[in-house]
Formats: structure tokens, C-alpha cells, sequence
């Protein structure tokens, strides 16, 4: 609820101001993104306190994972763009000039802002971090990762109606399909990773990053590329459906957390 709350009134006064205030228009539509993590933060703060707040960061921001799994959350987005462009092409298709040619300083200084600004640091400490393990504790791990898919994408339903989002581009039914599909790998990744939302990190950063050097959203020309994307995106779901099991929540009990050192 607060998640909802908090994005959804952010988005929803950005474009009724943005003809006076552009700037502050600019800045909800940042502040909108950082719904679910500022709510997991509020939530964990006020019913496990102050150490029970730094032992959930603390599992959230294990790092140490392999760097098998960093360099797997970073090119399997690009290995899926690619291959989606390939296919297009192969097809008869066309794709537009990479955003990335002739701007490659520019579009690795964009990296980290995608990190910040774009999303993933306003979401994954929300959905990965706190609702995930949450609702695998009820659910089961297959059962948690369809629902959660299915609030992360209604959650962006806002973005399909301003204009300038890439949402606004995007056929509904394939986002969400894709978002689903998303949440399947985004949570047997945390599983592998016993619960680091810094993997989540890096997957999130690479799947918004990654179009800007392999143009493969949506065009009023086709949205073929993006479909074949959000095919493999089932493909590899499934195969991580399959993988996962149904018991077992991510990362150390909730009860764990609460902990004294």
C-alpha cells in the first residue's frame, strides 16, 4: 500500500504540473520510481527497529557472490537483445542506429545513473529485498514469484499514460508478460545468491541499460524485436520455474533478521 501510494501519487501529479513546474514534474518522476524500496525501509524500520534495519541492509547488500553470477546478471540481458535483434533481422526486419553509436564515453557514464535514477535502486530493495522473501514464506518460492511479477507490473500501469516514459511505447499485454517472466529470474537469482539484492541490482541495471546499445524496443514501425525478447524472457522463465522449487524462502529466516549480533 505504501509502494502504491507513494509512486502512483508522484506519477500522477508529474504531468499535471509539468506545463508550470518541469523541473519538479522531472523530480517526481525520480522520486515516483523509489516507491517500493522507501516503503521496505519504513516497514522494516518501524517493526524490527534500529538493528533489525541494519541486519536487513546489511543481507540485502551481501555482495560476495561469484563474479560467475555478477558477469550472468550482467550479459544475459545483452545475450537476449542480441539474439532478439538477430532474429528480426534475419526475419527481414530492420532496427534503428544504436543509441550507443558514436556516444560511447556518454553511454558508459549512463550506466550508473540507470543504477540510481532508472529504477533499480528505487525498486529492488522493495520487490527483491523485502517482498520477495515475505511472500515466500506464505506462498512457497514458484508461487511468490508469478504474484510478485504480477503487483511489480501493475504497479507500472501509471508510466503507459505519461508521455516521454518508454512504457508509453510499449503493448501492455507484452510488458507484463515480460515482467512476469522477469520476476521468475529475478527471484531464482536471489535464491542463488542466498538473498543479495545486489545481484538484483546488477540484472535490473543491465535490462534497462542494455537498449541503449541494442535497440530493441518497441517502434511505431514493428515491436518485433521486443516480442522475441519477451519470448526468450519466457523461455529462460520457465527453465527457472522448473529450477526453483516451490519451498523455502530467500536468504536467512525473517526471524534471523531480528537477531542481535
Amino acid at each position: 500500500m505504501l509502494t502504491f501510494a507513494w509512486s502512483w501519487a508522484c506519477w500522477g501529479l508529474s504531468p499535471v504540473i509539468k506545463a508550470q513546474w518541469p523541473w519538479l514534474a522531472t523530480l517526481l518522476m525520480f522520486a515516483g520510481s523509489f516507491g517500493p524500496s522507501l516503503a521496505a525501509v519504513v516497514v522494516v524500520a518501524s517493526t524490527r527497529k534500529r538493528l533489525g534495519l541494519r541486519a536487513w541492509l546489511g543481507r540485502c547488500l551481501r555482495w560476495r557472490i561469484g563474479w560467475a553470477w555478477w558477469a550472468f546478471a550482467l550479459l544475459l540481458p545483452l545475450a537476449v537483445m542480441s539474439i532478439a535483434a538477430g532474429l528480426h533481422i534475419a526475419l527481414g526486419g530492420a532496427i534503428a542506429t544504436s543509441p550507443a553509436s558514436g556516444h560511447w564515453l556518454m553511454t558508459l557514464v549512463n550506466l550508473p545513473l540507470i543504477l540510481l535514477l532508472g529504477g533499480p535502486l528505487g525498486e529492488e530493495f522493495g520487490w527483491r529485498g523485502f517482498a520477495l522473501p515475505m511472500l515466500q514464506e506464505r506462498w512457497g518460492r514458484r508461487n511468490a514469484s508469478l504474484g510478485l511479477g504480477l503487483v511489480w507490473g501493475v504497479w507500472h500501469l501509471p508510466l503507459f499514460f505519461i508521455d516521454g516514459t518508454s512504457q508509453a511505447h510499449i503493448p501492455l499485454a507484452l510488458f507484463l508478460l515480460s515482467v512476469v517472466a522477469m520476476s521468475v529470474l529475478f527471484a531464482w537469482l536471489v535464491q542463488r545468491t542466498a538473498g543479495s539484492v545486489v545481484a538484483a541490482l546488477v540484472l535490473h541495471t543491465a535490462i534497462n541499460f542494455w537498449p541503449t546499445v541494442v535497440p530493441v524496443l518497441p517502434t511505431e514501425a514493428s515491436h518485433r524485436a521486443y516480442a522475441f525478447v519477451v519470448a526468450m524472457l519466457v523461455l529462460l522463465a520457465l527453465v527457472a520455474f522448473g529450477l526453483m522449487g516451490q519451498r523455502g524462502a530467500v536468504g536467512p529466516p525473517r526471524h534471523s533478521v531480528q537477531a542481535k549480533p
